[in-house]
């Protein structure tokens, strides 16, 4: 690469890490509780399991994605027109679920409407048996169906774009370990979207999507100028067309932990990614979807200093601050103290993914052969943006239900469970990790 475009070069790779992230943010969080709003404040008045089966088009799409980079992105295609296709059909996808919901909110606010109207006092009990009234389930089924399908697809393309982008920067970067100064433009895309949904939208409405329509398509034209990231891959095998020889790496151990460990983090982060908004709104907090922005700051501040830190060497200690930040999150939320959720909860949320995913996908990067490097990057989108978040979706889903009366939610037992969780994962990986010898790169 000729250094003096690098400075250029990473422009580029900053917008576009910018424009991916906005898009993301600007329905991911507020989209949970949305959906499971009654009408009367907006909502769609979704059940926990049919909310948790939307967010789990995330983890599908991250199971599916693999498979289609490992092709398009490693053997055929290169990897910013993969990219700037996906985009295009995101765009197209989120105004469609955008217009969907616009299209059934009439209908379930009169099924709502009529069904309170037959109920005296509408404490926990009387709205639960509003909930479960058979034309307010009908609609939000009819509701539900459609929505899933169309956040199905455009999961797939998303997840395509999540390795894709980290894919495009790691290969025009000379060093891997300044990976963090450019994703955290990405972080930076998120705090944005979110002060812009508080302070421009309606948080709790359709609104949301439409923006992350715009902006996905917006990263649907800044692919096209990216850095040419030609496919490395040359195999003609089944098996190397998919990237499937990447697996060769689970033949180290501290591999399989990590894979593991990774598996089990983003399960337990589903718990914040998909009900913190609604649990802030819960404990009163002004602007939820502001204050939830805290955590990407940190985490842009982390990105920030990780290069300085000598992530390269210190691969096992970096991830380890991560995990130990999950474990205090987890702490806070469980304590439930307003200043403290909102002082250090929420900011260990960015800390932890900036300290954990952030090292982890230099490591990966390093350990992988150059020609398996999208392959190997999409293992960790199988089990972190795959496997992972279905798993946390449903099992997340099925504690909230256990611990839900109505509209009205205990909890501190629901955040007891990521808090156990997460330090599980903690004294595994701190026991049977072993950091890499450092390598150099090809």
């Amino acid at each position: 690469m000729d250094r003096s475009a690098l400075p250029f070069v990473r422009v580029r790779l900053s917008v576009m890490m910018f424009v991916f992230f906005f898009s993301l943010g600007a329905w991911a969080v507020t989209l949970s509780t949305y959906l499971m709003s009654a009408p009367t404040k907006g909502g769609l008045n979704f059940t926990t399991t049919q909310v948790g089966w939307v967010y789990s088009t995330f983890a599908i799409g991250g199971m599916l994605a693999p498979l289609a980079i490992g092709l398009l992105a490693d053997r055929l295609f290169a990897a910013q027109r993969v990219l700037g296709v996906s985009g295009l059909v995101c765009a197209l996808l989120l105004f469609a679920a955008g217009w969907w919901c616009d299209a059934n909110f009439p209908r379930m606010d009169d099924a709502y409407r009529r069904a309170t109207a037959v109920e005296p006092v509408l404490d926990p009990a009387a709205l639960d048996r509003v909930n479960h009234d058979p034309e307010v389930r009908r609609v939000a089924a009819e509701t539900f169906r459609p929505l899933f399908g169309l956040m199905l697809a455009y999961c797939v393309g998303l997840q395509i774009g999540t390795t894709l982008t980290t894919v495009i920067t790691l290969r025009n970067l000379p060093d891997p370990g300044g990976f963090s100064r450019i994703r955290l433009y990405g972080t930076v895309g998120w705090i944005v979207a979110g002060f812009a949904i508080g302070q421009l939208l309606a948080a709790v409405s359709s609104q949301p999507l439409y923006l992350a329509a715009a902006s996905a398509g917006l990263l649907g034209l800044v692919a096209f100028l990216m850095p040419h990231t030609p496919p490395k891959g040359t195999g003609r095998t089944p098996a190397e067309m998919f990237g499937l020889p990447a697996l060769t790496l689970f033949r180290d151990r501290s591999f399989g932990v990590f894979v593991g460990v990774t598996f089990a983090c983003s399960a337990m982060n589903q718990f914040y990614g998909i009900y913190a908004h609604r649990y802030l709104t819960d404990l009163g907090v002004h602007k939820p979807e502001q204050t939830m922005t805290l955590g990407q700051v940190v985490e842009a501040a982390c990105m920030f200093v990780i290069p300085l830190l000598g992530p390269r060497q210190r691969v096992k200690g970096l991830m380890l601050l991560g995990l130990v930040g999950w474990v205090v999150r987890g702490a806070v939320m469980t304590w439930g103290a307003v200043p403290a959720v909102v002082a250090l909860g929420v900011p260990m949320h960015g800390w932890s993914y900036a300290f954990y995913y952030m090292v982890a996908a230099t490591y990966l990067d390093r350990e992988a052969p150059p020609h398996l490097r999208a392959s190997a990057q999409g293992i960790i989108t199988f089990a972190s943006s795959g496997a992972g978040v279905w798993a946390g979706n449903t099992f997340a889903g099925l504690v909230v239900d256990h611990h839900r009366a109505g509209t009205v939610i205990d909890w501190q037992p629901v955040w007891l469970v990521p808090l156990v969780g997460s330090a599980a994962a903690l004294v595994v990986f701190a026991v049977f990790f072993r950091s890499p010898p450092d390598r150099k790169r090809l």
